[in-house]
């Protein structure tokens, strides 16, 4: 037998850097491909003879074998020093596999290799094709290189080509793991997640999913009034985002009796929450379609990109900073009195959000409760901003079809349309003009708009760009990326969870949330809906993975959402690259943290435990005590390494941190960008630290504090010589 697909990756893995190398671990994989190809031909015949049958799979396989390997050199012939060209016209179907193997074929490939059998193809092959035309193009051309290296092991026998993406999947070359992953997330989330025209899936009833709840309004909410208006448009005020920050700067700026355009480059959501679908939400409410990640997909990204951002489609979690948090900010920008100020927009916030704790916690919560009062944990009920969900709800990640969750749209961008400010949705800004040190206009999609002051509220991966095309140069400018890196474990019940159904998040254990000065993870509940459960669970198999899936009713998803120390990077220009790396010290944190939630669970009475590993980790209730400990060591060893362990993130800050020393950050401990006269940051950029908590709440206080001391309600004098750390 010829060496395995595995051997041959491994191999592989050892040849990276040059261009020259690319070409050489492109032949290697060729290599691979080749011998999985040869493994089919032999296990054929072995399989012929046994069987006394005559068959045609080893031509076909040496086929493949052969036409792998010609075309990944067509390929690698075709990587130069600028790196991997899109093929000319004519070589593009021999790349994808087979001569007339167009991209929708691969799809389909993909998908019907992913999803199980009854899966409505057309409709996820569809939603796959939407959602690989949203990428940015330097992603999507490597997602098509990778589709050109697969098409080969598409055309082979099911169990060798689940074997070679497993392969793939548990590759010391991190390109292999990546690929796996964008087309594994790609087509379970598509196969789960796509409806009809009657606003079903045929996956629904396996699983136990209802889908859109019958209760809807009849029709979707009264959406708010937008502009239309192009050309020169005059203004005192222009808000760019309509989110946390945003939302409550645009309010505060129009009630001073100030001229306020608030400009969004997303929808309006009204009518995406009226559907409440899930493919729907992520295609026109989150950033990038829901598909935004790191460079390396280490970690999948949710950020919201619609009128109201994040509270459109956040969980309503309405956290302050913990005390010791907000002292480490005071030091970090050497403000000692933003505690203090802080605390008074928060109450203003809070009175205006309605803030309050849920009447009961859904089964999914229930588990945090139950199992921390057992072992003597510390937890606590979360303050929200929405009320009267009931038991039926669970949808606040579509946008809330009832007006029940008091997101922007219902509070501060209603009351800044009140007092008379003028909303734009769809419309993109390209960047502030900035002459001779002062904000002169905004330029954005068929729009001048001359104002004095421009605050930008679009959000930590967005509100860099912005700046920089506005000339704006600082070399923390973009750096300092904190994301709240979270993972999760399924925990699997006697009786129903139906984690989508419910105030979404409703409690929380602190438990393991100050390891270190601060620092740790907060262990929550997240709701389940099929696409969202589907993209984040392991597949080593589509019967393995379906077979999951169909106990999803019965699963508690408990995450361990983390407080890091370590920071990202995102990129500047149009690619607006992110780059990533857990840090060590957060790792050991999340991983703690994660063996808590097992104990956790196993408080609260779940039967089985299962880890989010591409390999996933199981432990179930009647484990000898010698077996949990081997499972912990296990989850100890395995560690967070990049696509090895499922992580998560839908929070992000600190790409334009706040400091009062303009060569500590971008802008002062009120948010004014140094150097420009009226230019600020109301955004989660500001953030000099990771807050430990959901960031909204605060994001709002810190907008409401910064508009309001420049509106004139509170003084912007720092005081003399600060004694700050760096």
């Amino acid at each position: 037998m010829r060496r395995t697909i595995a051997a041959r990756i491994d191999s592989a893995a050892r040849v990276s850097g040059t261009t020259s190398d690319a070409r050489l671990a492109v032949e290697e994989i060729a290599r691979a491909i080749g011998a999985l190809a040869a493994d089919a031909r032999d296990q054929a015949i072995l399989d012929a003879e046994a069987n006394g049958a005559v068959t045609s799979l080893p031509a076909m396989s040496s086929e493949i074998a052969f036409g792998a390997t010609h075309r990944a050199r067509a390929v690698a012939s075709r990587v130069d020093e600028r790196g991997m060209r899109s093929p000319a016209r004519s070589d593009r179907a021999s790349l994808y596999g087979c001569e007339g193997m167009s991209m929708d074929d691969t799809l389909r490939a993909v998908f019907t290799t992913f999803a199980p059998p009854e899966a409505d193809a057309d409709r996820g092959v569809a939603l796959m094709r939407d959602a690989f035309a949203t990428l940015a193009p330097h992603r999507r051309a490597k997602l098509t290189l990778f589709a050109r290296l697969i098409a080969p092991l598409l055309r082979l026998p099911r169990p060798l080509r689940e074997r070679a993406l497993r392969a793939f999947a548990d590759s010391p070359l991190p390109d292999l793991r990546t690929g796996f992953q964008a087309f594994k997330r790609l087509a379970v989330f598509a196969a789960y997640a796509a409806t009809a025209d009657d606003g079903t899936n045929p996956l629904w009833s396996s699983i136990g999913y209802p889908g859109p709840r019958a209760d809807r309004p009849l029709l979707p909410l009264p959406a708010l009034r937008t502009s239309s208006a192009r050309g020169v448009l005059q203004a005192d005020a222009v808000v760019i985002g309509s989110g946390a920050g945003g939302g409550v700067a645009a309010a505060l700026l129009a009630g001073a009796g100030m001229r306020t355009i608030v400009l969004e480059a997303g929808p309006l959501a009204n009518r995406t929450a009226h559907e409440q679908s899930e493919a729907g939400a992520f295609a026109r409410l989150y950033l990038d379609a829901g598909l935004t990640a790191s460079d390396d997909l280490a970690v999948s990204i949710l950020a919201g990109a619609c009128v109201g951002g994040g509270t459109t489609v956040n969980w309503c979690t309405s956290l302050r900073l913990t005390p010791q948090v907000a002292a480490q900010w005071a030091q970090a920008i050497g403000y000692d009195a933003i505690d203090r100020e802080l605390g008074e927009a928060y109450d203003a916030i809070e009175e205006r959000l309605g803030v309050c704790v849920t009447r009961e916690h859904n089964r999914n919560n229930a588990v945090i409760v139950d199992g921390a009062r057992r072992l003597g944990w510390s937890s606590r009920d979360i303050p929200r901003n929405a009320d009267a969900c009931g038991e039926g709800c669970g949808y606040c990640g579509f946008g809330c079809a009832y007006g029940r969750k008091r997101s922007t749209t219902q509070t501060y961008l209603a009351d800044a349309l009140e007092a008379g400010a003028q909303l734009f949705a769809d419309t993109t800004v390209e960047r502030v003009g900035i002459e001779h040190g002062r904000v002169q206009r905004v330029i954005a999609g068929g729009l001048t708009i001359e104002t004095p002051l421009a605050v930008i509220a679009a959000g930590a991966l967005r509100t860099p760009g912005v700046l920089a095309r506005s000339g704006i140069r600082s070399p923390h400018l973009g750096a300092h990326l904190h994301l709240h890196p979270t993972t999760a474990l399924v925990a699997e019940f006697d009786t129903p969870i139906d984690a989508w159904h419910g105030a979404m998040q409703t409690a929380l254990c602190d438990r393991f949330s100050s390891l270190d000065d601060g620092y740790g993870a907060t262990i929550e509940a997240a709701p389940a809906h099929p696409g969202l459960m589907a993209l984040a669970l392991p597949w080593r198999s589509r019967i393995k993975h379906a077979a999951e899936m169909n106990r999803v009713r019965s699963n508690a998803l408990l995450i361990a959402l983390t407080r890091d120390r370590g920071e990202g990077t995102i990129g500047l220009d149009a690619r607006a690259d992110i780059r990533y790396a857990l840090a060590a010290d957060d790792g050991e944190h999340m991983i703690a943290a994660l063996i808590g939630t097992v104990t956790l669970a196993f408080a609260a009475g779940a039967r089985r435990i299962a880890t989010l590993h591409t390999d996933p980790l199981e432990l179930h209730r009647d484990a000898s005590e010698e077996t949990r400990a081997q499972f912990f060591r296990a989850i100890v060893a395995r560690g967070t390494r990049a696509n090895r362990l499922a992580v998560f993130s839908a929070h992000q800050m600190g790409t334009a941190r706040m400091h009062r020393d303009p060569a500590r950050g971008v802008t002062d401990p009120f948010g004014n960008v140094h150097g420009v006269g009226g230019l600020m940051v109301a955004d989660s950029s500001v953030f000099p630290l990771a807050s430990g908590v959901n960031p909204m709440l605060t994001i709002m206080a810190l907008a409401h504090r910064a508009v309001s001391a420049r509106v004139g309600y509170k003084p912007t004098v720092l005081p003399a010589n600060p004694a700050a750390s760096k």
